[in-house]
């Protein structure tokens, strides 16, 4: 497994949007304040032509020039760092236009979240490489950040390898009137584990509702991963962003049934955003409760910030205590 060389003063972070773009004011001004907090860290920020684009409400740009776009920023060997500019629905359209092989030559780190599982996934599960699913661009634009936002930049300079769940989450996306907003804290967070565990393996998961549409697709080699890797296990995280029990208990299924679940050593859940019903716990458990496998619930995974920082491909040791928990990543500042 490749791990990218970790950021520092004078690095060159590249911003994208090969899902959707920004056009609001109130998101244009989150982003020119990303840009300043990240200045300020020591680092340049460049950003692709379609990150304040808008085609359609969706999509940023075409599907061929979101892929060209991408493709320019992991092609380029200054570049260390590339986070995405926002999530959406169509992310997928860019694989008729790219395969993601230019990250082979230039090795770096990737971020976003959501509809950026499908890069995340093939980066990782593909070409070895780890990936990020953290925050996009425009968390670095809050005031205050969050510790969340201090503690993901922290692992990406390889000046962090543990983090511990928070004491609050925001129930709902928040309205904005100045742009930097900080995380409202609305709710305390409580991780549910039908005991304290203690578990580990290498990293792999993103959003539900995009990892399913990935299954038996030219992109799916996860039960080729998941047997290179077999001797460590694989940690499972997901997180939802839609969707009811059926939902939930199909799309799981398919994974399962395709190989994905061989070699698990254990799942992580976030907090499901747009849930039809009070059941979800229940439907995970239909579906996966046969396996054996220790699951948490109410991860800080996810569209409910605040976010963790999750390495695909990193070595993780997961530890539940009660209603809190630890993910730490021994080794990731040694290499691999």
């Amino acid at each position: 497994m490749i791990r990218p060389k970790f950021l520092s003063a004078g690095d060159l972070i590249g911003v994208t949007a090969p899902s959707a773009g920004v056009s609001e004011p109130t998101d244009i001004s989150r982003f020119e304040n990303a840009v300043s907090n990240l200045e300020k860290r020591g680092y340049h920020v460049r950003m692709t032509s379609n990150v304040y684009s808008d085609m359609d409400g969706d999509r940023s740009s075409p599907a061929e020039q979101r892929a060209r776009e991408l493709d320019s920023l992991l092609s380029d060997p200054d570049v260390t760092y590339i986070v995405s500019a926002k999530g959406g629905d169509y992310l997928n359209e860019i694989f008729d236009y790219t395969d993601l092989s230019a990250i082979s030559d230039n090795p770096k780190w990737v971020q976003g979240y959501s509809d950026n599982t499908d890069v995340l996934f093939v980066i990782t599960t593909i070409f070895d490489i780890m990936s990020v699913y953290c925050g996009n661009f425009g968390d670095y634009g809050m005031e205050p950040w969050h510790r969340s936002i201090q503690e993901n930049i922290e692992f990406l300079e390889g000046k962090r390898i543990e983090q511990s769940s928070f004491d609050t989450y925001e129930d709902m996306f928040k309205d904005r009137v100045t742009g930097l907003e900080p995380i409202c804290g609305d709710l305390p967070v409580s991780w549910r584990s039908e005991s304290d565990v203690t578990f580990s393996g290498i990293a792999l998961g993103g959003c539900t509702d995009k990892l399913a549409l990935m299954v038996g697709t030219r992109r799916d080699r996860v039960r080729d991963f998941v047997e290179r890797y077999r001797d460590d296990g694989i940690v499972w995280y997901m997180e939802r962003f839609a969707g009811n029990r059926e939902d939930v208990v199909n799309d799981l299924r398919s994974m399962m049934e395709n190989g994905w679940f061989e070699h698990a050593s254990g799942f992580l859940f976030g907090r499901p955003m747009f849930y039809d019903g009070e059941d979800y716990e229940d439907a995970v458990r239909s579906v996966l409760g046969d396996l054996g496998l220790p699951m948490v619930f109410d991860v800080d995974i996810g569209h409910k910030a605040p976010r963790m920082t999750v390495i695909n491909g990193a070595r993780v040791v997961v530890e539940v205590k009660g209603d809190s928990g630890r993910i730490s990543y021994p080794g990731l500042t040694e290499g691999y």
